[in-house]
């Protein structure tokens, strides 16, 4: 399964924090070249632990660990949007 999903070009994330807010639950993800992505649903539904996002990961030059984590200021942009 897992190869199959690499051969189509799915990379693949994992849940690094998840937020209530309101009726929605905001899902942030770190994926296996140092990006980041966000989803959001209804909580009652709640967040997948891995993510498979439809596109190419990043060349290994461009990669940054440090940049590739989500910080306490960038979630609360999202969580509350102004």
């Amino acid at each position: 399964m897992v190869i199959e999903l690499a051969m189509a070009g799915m990379l693949q994330c994992v849940i690094a924090h998840k937020k209530i807010v309101e009726e929605d639950i905001n899902c942030f993800y770190r994926c296996t070249d140092t990006t980041k992505e966000f989803a959001s649903t209804l909580k009652e539904y709640g967040c997948p632990k891995k993510l498979y996002v439809e596109r190419d990961a990043l060349p290994w030059r461009d990669r940054d660990i440090k940049a590739g984590r989500w910080t306490q200021k960038q979630m609360d942009k999202i969580n509350n949007p102004k």
